[in-house]
């Protein structure tokens, strides 16, 4: 007797392609966005949280969150691999959506549907109907002119007794989807070259006449070559700024003023003037005779607890074990003169040799004031106070994806630009064949879009001069309802 085999209908898939089916509908998973959406808009809140007072006032109300709180101001969220994952996997997704976008708009633009049905054009809320008495050629190439005169293309299926037809214009414009998602793919792609090569460096200080490495792997280099300030009678500061050089590779590369509102951009760097103080031109020998400091200490950065007051530097010298405290005479004695217990004079600062580690007991820390011009030894050290002078704290910003952010904002307008100033338009329509003449309906596809129900009812009107008929045409009047002229003229008639 003979076997029947019933094989199955759905064809054996391979594990790589139910992997790739599986990716490919995470990525165009809607939940799946709301979610990636959901934790980007976490994360910048977190972020942007993060340079404010708000984390703080949370553990202020709640003192067990300290440890949150601090943890939270130790995390750097956008320059976190957890943030650029993030951008990254919604890069992806995008992406990933506007390919799977890409057929549907191609057929739109090069294939379109002509077929359509009468129940779609019945129900639709604008459509304009007509008789014409004359042959079906005669009506077909009138509407084609009436189209093809405001730039649609026209095309027509034979089904039946019926001539559909298709029209639209701006085709083309629907592309302009592209490079809107591609400059929101390049948006996060700069966000995330941002977050893992850029940096921002709000305590760059530079002494006047000194040149300060940027550093964090650039090439960059900054010369304070002068400083200027003003104060008002009551000693504030009311206007400050810095003539500098922008050094490249050890090459100058950009030169001029910075002042509080007008920062100095090269390349993708960009300095602001973010506050200023004085220097200590110091020059200090070891024991041997060799120099083992010969620069301007930037002073401020560091508080004396002996002289809290008083601005103050720290200079670590690792190969002698010790490290140098420096403390300025105090600029603001008449706020607290209690605090000014070093009673330093003009031309004049206070040292302490120190060892690195409190736990060295051969090195006992060692203390002198210093007059300007005046070499002394100082334990196993010999220091000279050169000269007072002031330095700047400039903010230094370094974002290489500035770049990208520019082509992404081009792409961007550009794609907003195609779709809206060029809106794709479409109208179907049928034509029915009949013993008492060609029976033409049409409906608009613009349902949100009233400039092109205002071009729909301009043709439609059109078409009623060009064949010597009027038209029946299902518009919106001014509060948004809907009529058909038709009846609204029967109406008139009956109030008449």
């Amino acid at each position: 007797m003979a076997q029947v085999t019933v094989a199955n209908g759905t064809p054996s898939r391979s594990p790589v392609e139910i992997m790739i089916d599986r990716i490919w509908r995470f990525f165009t998973s809607v939940r799946v966005a709301v979610l990636e959406i959901t934790l980007l808009a976490l994360m910048v809140l977190l972020g942007t949280l993060r340079g404010s007072d708000a984390p703080q006032w949370m553990a202020n109300a709640a003192p067990a969150l300290q440890p949150l709180v601090d943890s939270w101001y130790a995390w750097d969220v956008f320059g976190s691999p957890i943030f650029a994952i993030l951008l990254a996997v919604i890069a992806v997704a995008i992406a990933v959506c506007t390919v799977n976008r890409l057929p549907a708009i191609w057929g739109t633009i090069s294939a379109p549907r002509i077929r359509t049905s009468k129940g779609y054009i019945e129900r639709a809320e604008v459509k304009a109907s007509f008789t014409h008495a004359g042959t079906l050629d005669e009506l077909r190439q009138g509407m084609e002119s009436i189209f093809t005169s405001r730039r649609y293309r026209f095309f027509t299926e034979q089904v039946g007794n019926d001539l559909h037809f298709y029209a639209d214009k701006n085709r083309w414009a629907k592309l302009g989807t592209f490079p809107f998602h591609l400059a929101l793919i390049l948006l996060l792609v700069g966000g995330i070259v941002a977050s893992v090569y850029g940096f921002r460096d709000t305590n760059f200080a530079v002494a006047e006449g000194e040149t300060q490495s940027v550093g964090h792997g650039t090439d960059l280099s900054v010369e304070l070559v002068r400083f200027t300030d003003d104060y008002t009678q009551e000693g504030i500061a009311s206007n400050y700024e810095s003539e500098v050089v922008i050094y490249d590779n050890g090459q100058p590369v950009e030169e001029g003023s910075i002042s509080v509102n007008g920062p100095l951009n090269h390349g993708v760097a960009t300095f602001y003037q973010g506050g200023f103080g004085i220097s200590v031109d110091l020059l200090i020998d070891g024991a041997s005779g060799r120099t083992l400091y010969d620069e301007s200490l930037e002073m401020g950065f560091f508080n004396f607890r002996g002289n809290p007051d008083a601005p103050a530097g720290l200079i670590r010298l690792p190969s002698e074990g010790v490290q140098v405290a420096v403390v300025a005479p105090d600029t603001d004695r008449a706020n607290r003169p209690d605090l000014d217990t070093l009673q330093l004079q003009s031309g004049q600062v206070w040292v302490q040799v120190a060892p690195l580690s409190t736990s060295d007991p051969d090195i006992e820390p060692v203390t002198a004031v210093l007059d300007q011009g005046t070499p002394l030894e100082v334990g196993d050290l010999t220091l000279l106070f050169e000269r007072e002078s002031r330095f700047t704290v400039l903010q230094v910003a370094y974002n290489p994806g500035i770049p990208i952010f520019f082509i992404a904002s081009v792409l961007l307008v550009g794609g907003l630009a195609a779709t809206f100033y060029f809106p794709l338009r479409r109208v179907r329509g049928i034509i029915h064949h009949g013993a008492g003449g060609n029976t033409l309906t049409m409906t608009p596809l613009a349902k949100r879009d009233w400039g092109g129900k205002k071009e729909f009812f301009s043709m439609a009107e059109r078409a009623g001069e060009r064949f010597h008929t009027t038209p029946t045409i299902k518009r919106p009047d001014h509060e948004g309802n809907w009529h058909d002229d038709a009846s609204q003229e029967s109406d008139d008639e009956e109030t008449r």
